[in-house]
């Protein structure tokens, strides 16, 4: 792929691509010979009239010149109303796709950051748990000591659950009620519920900082 070239060197690659020499093509285009031999060493540059005489003669499109030229030489055509036009429509697009790179880099950020904060509200780590007691389901009209007198009803149960419930509480069920004792207490390792957020919410970030480094260096 060839890089950036001037006005002149185009004209004369395109010249060269048609099999034509500097007399045929100046013919072809109604110019002075000489006119066409400044053009293409760039000593001078084509009027409106000259240059419309040219994409007739040369087939040139005006939007694949642009992008084969350097910025200096696209300045020097700029008077001309179909470079001109091009260059308008061209730089509208660039500002536009750069808009657009910004506001994804901010929308990736703002979520990324929502999600960076979403994993620090239950971080997790260790927590204690208690452990409680039950012997069975103490019935309406039965004594809290059932179990001692006939302990082929015990319906032992444990429990562990992280808040403190004191020595003891009672819990209602559908058979009576449930006496459970604490009977010990236990560190365990708690995970976070929201830590999976950590992982893409800093990609977001990154991805963002990405679109606005975009957005700078487009041309």
């Amino acid at each position: 792929m060839t890089g950036p070239m001037k006005f002149g060197e185009y004209l004369k690659n395109r010249r060269t691509e048609l099999g034509w020499t500097q007399p045929d093509a100046a013919a072809k285009a109604s110019i002075e010979q000489s006119y066409l031999s400044k053009l293409e060493t760039g000593k001078s540059f084509p009027s409106e009239d000259v240059y419309q005489r040219l994409v007739e003669a040369f087939s040139l499109d005006t939007e694949a010149m642009i992008a084969a030229l350097y910025p200096a030489e696209l300045d020097r055509l700029r008077e001309i109303e179909a470079v001109r036009k091009h260059l308008l429509e061209r730089e509208h697009n660039t500002r536009s796709t750069t808009r657009r790179w910004l506001y994804a880099g901010l929308a990736a950020l703002v979520a990324g950051g929502a999600l960076v904060g979403l994993a620090q509200v239950d971080r997790g780590g260790a927590a204690t748990h208690y452990t409680y007691q039950s012997y069975g389901v103490v019935r309406p009209g039965e004594r809290d000591d059932v179990f001692d007198q006939d302990p082929a009803r015990a319906d032992e149960q444990t429990i562990s659950i992280p808040d403190m419930r004191g020595p003891a509480y009672t819990e209602t069920v559908p058979e009576g009620r449930r006496m459970w004792h604490l009977v010990g207490a236990n560190a365990v390792l708690v995970p976070a519920r929201f830590g999976w957020a950590l992982i893409p919410g800093f990609a977001l970030i990154i991805g963002g900082l990405g679109c606005f480094f975009i957005s700078w260096r487009r041309p």
